[in-house]
C-alpha cells in the first residue's frame, strides 16, 4: 500500500466519523495506516537483506565433500566488507587449507584469503576469512572456494 493510498484511507476514515466516536475511529484508522506502513517496511527490509546474500561456489567439489557450508556473514575488518565468516559443517574428519577468491561484477579477481580449516566429524563452527582491506565484497561479487 503506497503512502498516497494510506492518506486517502485516513481521509475516508475521518469523513465516515459523523461526529460520533470520532476519537475511536481516528485511532482505528491510524492503527490500520500504521500496520500498512509496518508491512511495507518489513518487505523493503527483507528485499534488501536477500539482495546482499553471499553465494560461494565450490570449484573442487571432490576435495570439499567432507564439509557443508551453512550461514555466511559479511563483515568489515580494517576495511570495507572484506571479511567472510563461514559456518563449516564437518561430515567427516577434515584438515585442509581452504582458499577463497573474490571476483567483482566484471569477473576480475579482486582478492584472496586462505585458512587452514580443521574439524572432526559432526563438528561445526564459524571460520573467518579476511581479505585485503582494499577488497570490497558487494552483493554482485562472486566468491569461489577451493
Amino acid at each position: 500500500m503506497t503512502v498516497k493510498y494510506l492518506a486517502l484511507y485516513s481521509c475516508f476514515a475521518l469523513v465516515a466519523c459523523n461526529g460520533s466516536n470520532v476519537n475511536e475511529k481516528i485511532q482505528h484508522a491510524s492503527e490500520k495506516a500504521g500496520q500498512a506502513v509496518s508491512e511495507v517496511a518489513k518487505g523493503v527490509s527483507k528485499g534488501v537483506k536477500s539482495s546482499y546474500e553471499i553465494n560461494i561456489t565450490k570449484t573442487d567439489s571432490n576435495a570439499l565433500k567432507a564439509v557443508d557450508i551453512g550461514k555466511i556473514i559479511l563483515k568489515s575488518k580494517d576495511g570495507t566488507d572484506n571479511m567472510l565468516s563461514i559456518y563449516f559443517i564437518f561430515n567427516k574428519d577434515f584438515s585442509r587449507k581452504i582458499l577463497l577468491k573474490a571476483y567483482d561484477n566484471k569477473g576480475l579477481e579482486m582478492g584472496r584469503s586462505s585458512q587452514l580449516v580443521k574439524g572432526k566429524k559432526e563438528e561445526a563452527r564459524f571460520i573467518d576469512f579476511i581479505f585485503d582491506k582494499r577488497t570490497n565484497i558487494d552483493n554482485d561479487s562472486k566468491i569461489t572456494i577451493e
